[in-house]
């Protein structure tokens, strides 16, 4: 009985028509979107969490410095997710069901791919990434038992990208909630039997992430065959060829690739500049950059909900109909961005206790907590503007925009840290949000303006 229900939520279609949408269909889009989006940082939080009652904050560190490593790694690959939206999304706005499975098949194709060749390249990669992030010696060793516990799960890690877009770019997005969410629990239910129960510390935490990972895809994969039967997904495999579409494809993925690669540097140097301050600086760092990621989280889902209901306006060639969406999500997302300032600055009071017994560690977090509460309403569009330009697919401008941020970040960051330590630290990465916001802010009304033209 439980199986039957869970199958028919997850075959439920929530994809919204393809008129404009109402305040109440881009809430209800976006709602799952953000509960899905929560499943992966809170991965992190439970590693951190089971590894934090522990009482070591060596192991804490050493899974802040492993998880960067994937960071860096995986949102090499984030394409994969923000490319595939677009794609599917403009082709349910009028390109027929056939286009909708290419735009699927295209990147899954490149996700194995890519997830083969890391597996093929795990040691160099491990080797390289921790002389770039220097961490201290009794740290390296335990962020290396991560990185190749978690290692193994690569190819089905980036599979899910492309499958969860490719949900997400036909409008399931509680079908996409519901599959991050038995990923979440199935990783802390291993985390807590692997580090707690048979003691394999850090890199069972590592074991329990890629075990869980590998089986959301797995279940992705089951759900997009009960949407697209096998015999059409088999038919759309024959006409994967020519060159011009994957051109299209890699064009853009380069360019999110080159944005999505400076961003996630940007959090390593964070990691690299904590470090420099001592391990109990980058626990602390690691209590807070959690919490971080939690909010990002939760500040995407209007985002995501401007990429695909503005890909399906522009897939339509309806201007009007992109303004409406653009318009309606900002508001949505300053909204929702005030209220999750607020939300931070009640939640301080519970989440480091609740994190660590280490007092000595608490008060050390607490003292940054601020940070966390000032940058919702200033990453909030920085992340808006990413959704509206990967549903118009204009990857150039979020390639140019982050260029010139992370140029600004850079010196920021090396000024800040030197003047104000760890404050300065977290100071930069609000230089750096501030910045993509402004730039994306001042590209719309060119995007705007070019929607319904002749080509």
């Amino acid at each position: 009985m439980l199986f039957s229900r869970l199958s028919a939520f997850l075959m439920s279609d929530a994809a919204a028509p393809l008129a404009a949408p109402s305040w109440r269909q881009l809430i209800a889009f976006a709602v799952p979107v953000m509960l899905a989006a929560l499943a992966t940082p809170l991965m992190g939080l439970v590693d951190t969490a089971v590894l934090a009652r522990l009482g070591h904050p060596v192991a804490l560190a050493a899974v802040a410095v492993g998880g960067s490593i994937f960071n860096v790694v995986y949102w090499c690959f984030s394409f994969l997710r923000f490319t595939t939206t677009g794609l599917v999304a403009q082709a349910a706005g009028g390109q027929g069901r056939e286009a909708v499975v290419l735009a699927g098949l295209r990147p899954m194709l490149a996700a194995m791919l890519g997830g083969v060749g890391l597996l093929l390249l795990q040691q160099p990669i491990a080797w390289l990434a921790l002389r770039l992030l220097a961490p201290p010696t009794e740290v390296a060793g335990l962020a290396r038992q991560y990185f190749d516990a978690r290692i193994w799960s690569a190819p089905f890690t980036l599979l899910a990208y492309a499958q969860f877009a490719w949900l997400l770019g036909l409008g399931h997005s509680r079908q996409v909630m519901l599959l991050q969410v038995l990923m979440n629990v199935l990783n802390a239910a291993l985390a807590i039997s692997f580090v707690s129960g048979l003691g394999w510390g850090v890199s069972g935490a590592g074991w329990a992430t890629a075990i869980s990972e590998a089986a959301a895809s797995l279940l992705a994969g089951w759900v997009m065959l009960r949407q697209v039967p096998w015999p059409q997904w088999r038919a759309a495999w024959h006409r994967l060829g020519g060159m011009a579409p994957w051109r299209q494809l890699f064009a853009a993925n380069l360019d999110i690739m080159v944005r999505t690669l400076l961003l996630t540097v940007s959090f390593a140097l964070m990691t690299r500049s904590g470090a420099q301050l001592g391990t109990l600086t980058l626990a602390a760092n690691q209590l807070l950059l959690q919490a971080f990621m939690v909010c990002v989280s939760l500040l995407d889902g209007f985002a995501v909900a401007a990429e695909v209901y503005g890909a399906r306006a522009i897939g339509a060639g309806s201007r009007s109909g992109l303004v409406l969406v653009v318009r309606r999500c900002g508001w949505l997302s300053l909204g929702w961005s005030s209220m999750l300032a607020l939300a931070m600055a009640v939640l301080g009071l519970f989440y480091l206790p609740l994190m660590t017994p280490d007092v000595q560690l608490q008060h050390m977090a607490a003292a940054f907590w601020p940070w966390l509460v000032v940058l919702p309403p200033v990453c909030i569009w920085a992340f808006f503007w990413d959704g509206v330009f990967m549903g118009a697919m204009q990857t150039r401008v979020l390639r140019n925009g982050m260029l010139q941020s992370f140029a600004a970040y850079v010196p920021a960051l090396w000024l800040l840290q030197r003047g104000f330590g760890n404050h300065g630290i977290w100071a930069a990465l609000l230089v750096l949000m501030a910045m993509r916001g402004l730039l994306l802010t001042l590209a719309w009304p060119a995007l705007r303006d070019g929607v319904g033209q002749p080509r």
